[in-house]
């Protein structure tokens, strides 16, 4: 008789929803356990901050409907924490007690948001956005705020901002960094983009630390690092994520940032794989939803018998605030020499990183037309060396690609 393999997948964000996707297609008759701590459907967290300013049903955000697991044949067990891996009995152990049985194992746990050790951090009034739950929070309190500070000049930051700022609200943006954005602009494209933010109405702060959140038992203003203080009713905290490994504290899988994880998404032990953002591979954890769906990809074909390899790709990443957008990929941090354009008007520009005469990174903002060609010559590493000799500008060279 035909043995049935039983998947369990612990997380159901996109790394537990594309696994899923994956196995399902490979084998038609294995019984797929996803299981989360959250009570919603998979749903697109990238979209959580764009969300800030808008009335929405939880539904918007789902990536499939109640209907679409039913017919995947998907076993769902939603508000239910898995406390334990026993990996010697090839189980689960669920907070209720309750035990499930697997023949392969995903850890898909995700990460939390890392709120550093400011003064006044508990207080009423600061919030991190990584959940559905956390958003509907935050559009509650904001309604009685005039003023929200953001803490953290990332991408998800400057999207919360940009988002609360259409709600009517004066914004600030604290980042400790010398400029915004400092892994995927360089510090000429960042002031770029912070005056284009600035015309918009929001007050960014660049290198300075956030030393206390004041207040008594809600947020009332915050004292930055200089000891100047700013008045303002909420803090959205952005300062990056951990990630979400009690699940495997008291087991013997290894773990160094995250779970980690070979080429083939594996843990050290057999049968068990890790993808998303609790995984680490060679070293990092990128914390990127292309990523996870990627990662996921590739265990589903492995957990089903497949021998697909994960390769880190060429970084990318886009900031989208509907009138500005930011394309950014490979590294803008390590060259030798660049290449660019503006506009007569400071709102578009070009600009690709060399080393050695070879594209190692380039940026886009504002005329998203051109980022195919310039991740083209990224992903190819181009020569650019006699385009250059031959005094080409931006444009010949795209024209040219």
């Amino acid at each position: 008789m035909e043995k049935t393999n039983s998947y369990v997948i612990v997380g159901n964000g996109i790394a537990g929803l594309s696994a899923a996707e994956t196995i399902r297609k490979k084998d038609k008759k294995g019984k797929i356990t996803l299981i989360s701590k959250e009570s919603y459907l998979t749903y697109y967290r990238v979209k959580l901050s764009h969300y800030i300013s808008k009335t929405f049903n939880d539904k918007e955000l789902f990536v499939h409907n109640e209907e679409w697991y039913k017919e995947q044949d998907i076993d769902l067990i939603l508000g239910t924490e898995v406390k334990k891996v026993n990996s010697d009995l090839n189980e689960v152990k669920m907070e209720n007690g309750d035990t499930i049985k697997y023949n392969k194992l995903l850890l898909a746990t995700g990460s939390t948001p890392f709120i550093p050790p400011i003064k006044g951090h508990e207080k009423e009034g600061v919030f991190a956005l990584r959940t559905i739950e956390d958003l509907k929070e935050e559009q509650s309190y904001f309604k009685n705020c005039r003023s929200v500070t953001v803490i953290g000049g990332g991408l998800l930051g400057l999207e919360a901002a940009w988002a609360i700022s259409k709600l009517g609200k004066n914004v600030n943006v604290i980042e400790q960094s010398p400029y915004i954005l400092n892994r995927q602009l360089d510090e000429e494209l960042s002031e770029l983009l912070e005056n284009l933010l600035n015309d918009k109405g929001i007050n960014i702060y660049t290198g300075y630390s956030t030393d206390e959140i004041l207040g008594k038992e809600k947020v009332e203003g915050i004292r930055l690092g200089s000891g100047r203080e700013i008045k303002t009713d909420a803090v959205v905290i952005s300062a990056g994520i951990r990630p979400a490994l009690n699940i495997v504290k008291d087991s013997d899988i290894k773990c160094g940032k995250g779970v980690q994880v070979n080429s083939y998404m594996e843990t050290c032990i057999d049968n068990i794989y890790a993808a998303g953002d609790v995984a680490e591979f060679n070293g990092r954890i990128i914390g990127l939803w292309g990523i996870s769906a990627e990662q996921g990809k590739i265990v589903g074909e492995n957990m089903t018998g497949g021998n697909a390899e994960y390769k880190l790709p060429e970084l990318a990443t886009m900031l989208n605030l509907k009138e500005i957008s930011v394309f950014s990929a490979g590294n803008v941090n390590d060259y030798d020499e660049t290449i660019g354009e503006i506009d007569v008007n400071n709102k578009v520009q070009y600009k690709l990183f060399l080393c050695n005469g070879k594209v190692t990174g380039g940026v886009v903002i504002n005329d998203m037309s051109k980022v195919p060609k310039v991740k083209k010559l990224i992903s190819n590493n181009v020569d650019l060396t006699e385009m250059l000799e031959n005094n080409m500008g931006f444009y010949e060279i795209i024209e040219n690609i």
